[in-house]
């Protein structure tokens, strides 16, 4: 009886005890949704509880609202311990050199030696003895091997190393100096042979400095970094340990540490009253791998096209010293480069075969016209031979003096007040409003190509016509009993110097400008 009835009167004596709590709980509830501010100043109060029973609560004062000299040691430590690595970055002049570093240190041994051999240096020594054609053929089979040797292995070493250098870079990186200057305004940058003398900072003042330094400083506790291959390419590279693995391993420790305490966050939401706020940590990826291969391609390819460039430049003036005495020779007047100045400047398509049609035009005039003529007129004309081995060479020579005039013709229409030519003037300032404008030019000039690439085209075929009857006409005259001419001994009296010199020369001449054509038709 005696325990029961104790048992009611306790749960008597409970029951008001319950309805004072449903009760202070509704106040409470009304309170807070009608005043927003006391709200507030209640969660500021428990978040200052809150941190005092943090482990690095000595970090601030909630009641004052300033950070305190602790805070600013670890600022301090952190520091001199990342000083040598923040300098070498800083005195790096050229940063994409890390990338490449990166690179180099997954790359396998083969890869290594092709690297050397796709050395810029060593491919221009290359091609002062290697005909350009083998030079390019063993050179594309080169990067082929080394691109292939790219595994998803080796791919995924290279980001995952990219990455561990990326946030151990940031981490180092960061202004701390900045920070302890907001402790101690008589601090000198990189000086650690005594501590600085730490004041109370106003909380709001370094509020950014903190949320940026969290968001470095929790990136390195990612345990998914192998820190190791890190350091060991530091060795490597560097010779030696930017920062040494031991002192890095315990800066991630106390990173982890606080953490994990998230004292800091939680100090960061009671400095900024933002209840929500918490610390973020990204790391944008982008393959390493795709754009160091894009690159070594681009720049190899692009080094080739140099060369050909350059040799068939070399060649052309080699071949027009021998035909015209000069690399220059100088025949049209208006389809030349200095028309596509004003569309380079506009990006717009520009005239691409100047130079063999220039070539071209000279060597009709001085040549088709003159020595092939007068060749021509004797071998041809008063030749006595079957018109049907005649007739391949006599059209062909009639066809190049028709091109002659073609292509003067061609090359007035792209004068100023040409038909061409007037229609690319009255375009081209309208190019910067008008679309079709800059379309109209670039058919205007597409057309003028396609033009020139058919005169350069068809006046070689001529020539080659020409030059293979020329060669059996040579091999005729020195047989005892030539096959093809008859009256040889009589057309000889028709040239002031020996017959077959003449045709030699003229043979030679046709050959060199085949040659010199074929640089720009094929």
């Amino acid at each position: 009886m005696d325990s029961t009835k104790k048992s009611s009167e306790s749960s008597a004596s409970k029951k008001p005890v319950e309805k004072e709590s449903f009760f202070q709980s509704l106040l409470s509830s009304l309170f807070k949704s009608s005043n927003p501010e006391a709200e507030k100043k209640r969660r500021l109060k428990n978040l200052a509880k809150t941190i005092s029973k943090t482990k690095y609560h000595s970090f601030y004062r909630p009641a004052s609202g300033e950070m305190l000299a602790p805070f600013g040691k670890l600022i301090f430590d952190l520091y001199k311990a990342i000083s040598s690595a923040q300098l070498y970055f800083r005195n790096t002049q050229n940063p994409a050199i890390f990338k490449r570093q990166i690179i180099n240190f997954v790359l396998s041994e083969n890869q290594l030696a092709l690297l050397d051999d796709l050395d810029e240096q060593k491919i221009l020594e290359l091609a002062r003895t290697v005909p350009f054609g083998k030079l390019q053929q063993d050179i594309e089979h080169k990067l082929q091997v080394f691109t292939n040797d790219f595994n998803e292995t080796r791919a995924a070493k290279a980001d995952s190393l990219e990455k561990a250098f990326s946030v151990f870079q940031d981490f180092c990186e960061f202004d701390y100096y900045m920070i302890l200057k907001k402790f101690d305004s008589s601090y000198q940058e990189f000086s650690f042979n005594a501590v600085p003398r730490l004041e109370k900072v106003n909380a709001e003042y370094i509020l950014d400095d903190l949320k940026d330094f969290l968001a470095v400083a929790y990136s390195i506790t990612d345990d998914s970094i192998d820190w190791s291959v890190l350091f060991e390419m530091f060795k490597t590279t560097q010779s030696r340990e930017l920062v040494s693995l031991g002192n890095w391993k315990k800066i991630i420790a106390k990173m982890k540490n606080i953490q994990s305490s998230k004292s800091l966050d939680l100090i960061i939401q009671h400095i900024s009253e933002d209840f929500a706020y918490e610390t973020k940590t990204s790391y944008h990826h982008a393959s390493v791998i795709e754009p160091y291969i894009d690159k070594i391609e681009t720049d190899t390819r692009n080094l080739l096209a140099k060369i050909e460039t350059e040799q068939k430049e070399s060649k052309a003036s080699s071949i027009c010293m021998q035909i015209f005495g000069t690399a220059s020779p100088q025949s049209l007047k208006f389809y030349t480069a200095e028309f596509n100045a004003p569309l380079e400047k506009k990006g717009l398509s520009v005239l691409e075969y100047t130079e063999p049609l220039n070539f071209l035009k000279a060597f009709l005039v001085e040549f088709v016209k003159k020595a092939i003529r007068e060749y021509y007129d004797v071998v041809v004309i008063r030749g006595q031979w079957d018109a049907t081995l005649s007739a391949p060479m006599s059209n062909a020579y009639q066809e190049l003096l028709k091109l002659s005039d073609e292509v003067t013709s061609f090359d007035e229409m792209m004068a100023e007040e040409g038909p061409m030519g007037i229609k690319v003037k009255t375009l081209l300032p309208k190019t910067a409003h008008d679309a079709g404008a800059e379309n109209i030019i670039n058919r205007v000039v597409s057309d003028a190509n396609e033009t020139a690439r058919g005169y350069i085209i068809q006046g070689t075929q001529n020539l080659i016509t020409i030059g293979k009857t020329i060669k059996q006409l040579i091999e005729d005259y020195v047989l005892p009993k030539p096959l093809l001419v008859a009256n040889w001994k009589e057309l000889e009296k028709f040239f002031e110097i020996p017959l077959k010199e003449f045709s030699v020369d003229i043979y030679k001449k046709i050959y060199l400008f085949v040659q010199l054509m074929q640089n720009y038709i094929n």
